[in-house]
C-alpha cells in the first residue's frame, strides 16, 4: 500500500496572536482554574537602564531600612507598610477621572459588568435578586452561583467580619476560577492595562453594617469603584471626604489614605472593585514591583514551610508541643 503522505506542517500564529485583546478574547479561550496572569515580567522587555529603576531602588531602600514597620503622614494621615512605600508618586485620596486618560472609554464599555453579574447571579435562583444570605465558596463556582460569595474572614481571621463579602476574579498574583464566567469584564479591564497584582471583585457590604477606617498601605496601586446595587443610605469617606458610588462613573481613590464604608438600609450594597497601577510608575518600575511581588511572595511561602518544619523537628526532638501554651 502506499505510504501515508505526511501531515502538513501546523500554521504558526503570528507572535502575540490571539492576545492582542486580552487574555479572555475569542482567540484565547481563559483556562478554567487560578492561574498566574500575563505580568510584564513574563514577555521579554528592552534593555533597562540603571536611571530608569531609580525609584525602584528607593522602594526597596525603604524596606530594608524598616522591614517590620511602616511610615504615616501626620498631616494626610496616609499609612504605607514596609512593601507599599514607592518614592515620588503623587499621593490624593480621591483622584479626579477627568485626568486619567482611559476613564472615557472605560465608562462607554462598562454596561458589560453589570450585565454579566446579574446574568451570572441569575443563574442561582431564576431571578436578578437584590440581596444574599451568607455563602461560602465551593470549588465549583462558576456551576453554583449562589455558593460563590467568599467572607473576608472565611477563616475566621479577617478584621472585616462577616459583613463583608467578596466575589473575586482576580486576587493576589492570579486569575480566580470565576474570571472565566467574566469575560467581557475582565477584556474590559486588561485592554486598558487596568488589572495590577491586588484584586478584581464584586464586593457585597450587608445591611446595617460597615468598614472600619483603614488603610490598604499601599501607595503604587489606586482602586476602581462602580456602583452595581446601591440602596439609600451608603457611601464612602476617603481621609475626611464623603462620596457616593454611582452606576454610570467610576470612581478612584487611593486605598493608602485612611477611608472607611456604611450601609444604613434594608439591602445589600454591591460594587465593582479592581486595583490598578498608579499612572505615573513607569512600565520598567510595573515590571519590577511585580518581579519584587512575586519573589517576596515566595519567599514568604518558604520561610512559613522552613517555620513548620523547625516547629515538627523540635518537637520529636524534646517530646514536646512547641505551639501548646500546656
Amino acid at each position: 500500500p502506499n505510504p501515508r503522505p505526511a501531515p502538513a506542517p501546523r500554521r504558526r500564529c503570528p507572535p502575540g496572536h490571539g492576545q492582542q485583546h486580552g487574555r479572555f478574547s475569542r482567540h484565547a479561550a481563559p483556562r478554567s482554574a487560578a492561574h498566574s496572569f500575563p505580568l510584564p515580567i513574563d514577555r521579554a522587555e528592552p534593555q533597562v537602564k540603571a536611571a530608569d529603576l531609580e525609584r525602584f531602588e528607593g522602594f526597596c531602600d525603604n524596606y530594608r531600612a524598616n522591614p517590620e514597620g511602616g511610615q504615616t503622614d501626620p498631616l494626610t494621615g496616609q499609612c504605607v507598610c514596609p512593601i507599599g512605600n514607592f518614592p515620588g508618586l503623587s499621593g490624593k485620596p480621591i483622584h479626579d477621572t477627568s485626568d486619567l486618560k482611559w476613564v472615557p472609554e472605560f465608562e462607554r464599555r462598562m454596561d458589560v459588568i453589570a450585565a454579566e453579574y446579574h446574568r451570572f447571579m441569575s443563574q442561582a435562583t431564576g431571578e436578578m435578586p437584590s440581596s444574599y444570605k451568607s455563602r461560602k465558596a465551593t470549588s465549583d463556582s462558576s456551576v453554583n452561583p449562589a455558593n460563590s460569595w467568599m467572607a473576608r474572614n472565611a477563616q475566621g481571621e479577617h478584621w472585616a467580619g462577616n459583613d463583608f463579602h467578596s466575589l473575586h476574579l482576580v486576587k493576589g498574583l492570579a486569575y480566580r476560577p470565576l474570571a472565566k464566567t467574566f469575560p467581557g469584564t475582565m477584556r474590559l479591564l486588561e485592554s486598558l492595562d487596568l488589572v495590577a497584582d491586588r484584586s478584581v471583585a464584586f464586593n457585597r457590604q450587608k445591611a446595617h453594617a460597615g468598614l472600619a477606617t483603614h488603610s490598604d498601605k499601599m501607595n503604587y496601586v489606586l482602586a476602581g469603584h462602580v456602583g452595581i446595587t446601591l440602596p439609600a443610605g451608603c457611601g464612602m469617606e476617603v481621609s475626611g471626604t464623603e462620596f457616593k458610588w454611582e452606576t454610570d462613573k467610576v470612581t478612584v481613590i487611593d486605598n493608602s489614605f485612611p477611608h472607611h464604608t456604611w450601609n444604613d438600609s434594608e439591602e445589600d450594597r454591591i460594587i465593582f472593585y479592581f486595583d490598578f497601577f498608579h499612572p505615573e510608575l513607569s512600565a520598567e518600575e510595573r515590571r519590577a514591583l511585580m518581579i519584587f511581588k512575586r519573589t517576596f511572595k515566595n519567599h514568604m511561602k518558604l520561610a512559613d514551610k522552613e517555620r513548620v518544619t523547625n516547629l515538627a523537628s523540635l518537637e520529636r526532638l524534646m517530646g514536646l508541643n512547641v505551639g501548646s501554651d500546656n
